[in-house]
């Protein structure tokens, strides 16, 4: 966000946004109920080439980090009976590190074997349009063919 006027950059900072797919989950995963912020804007190249900046991308894809905080959708057991529970976000995509050098989480039969992969996934899944809009609104936009929008690094707020 080095190449952004200050004013804009706060603008984009201040804004929060919110999301709930508790009642209205469209798939068979589990619910979320979040907050969330955008934390940085960034034009592909940009590094490399003086006169790409987030306002000016032309085809290039435009990089999107988030901090969420919020609760999740959580499910233990082997059937699909009504034990749901809500879980903060930072717990559910807990991990811890195996005796073979990956990492290892609980299963959580609506979310599968990953549900630190998985919750972000779906959190990508489901605020790309909204940040995608927002960012058109503040004059962040690309000629690209399907937005241009990436949700690359989703960290948990405290």
């Amino acid at each position: 966000m080095k190449k952004l006027p200050n004013k804009l950059k706060q603008i984009i900072k201040k804004k929060r946004f919110s999301l709930n797919t508790l009642e209205n989950t469209r798939s068979w995963r589990g619910g979320l109920d979040i907050d969330y912020r955008i934390t940085m804007v960034k034009s592909d190249g940009e590094d490399c080439y003086d006169y790409l900046t987030p306002l000016n991308t032309e085809w290039g894809t435009i990089y999107v980090n988030i901090k969420v905080k919020g609760s999740v959708e959580m499910a233990e057991g082997n059937g699909w009976g009504s034990d749901k529970w809500l879980t903060e976000i930072s717990k559910a995509t807990k991990t811890k590190r195996n005796y073979w050098g990956g990492y290892d989480c609980k299963y959580n039969r609506l979310w599968g074997n990953q549900p630190n992969k998985q919750i972000r996934r779906e959190i990508r899944k489901e605020v790309k349009g909204e940040v995608k809009d927002f960012l058109k609104l503040m004059g962040i936009s690309t000629k690209s063919w399907d937005g241009g929008i990436e949700i690359k690094a989703i960290n948990w707020e405290k």
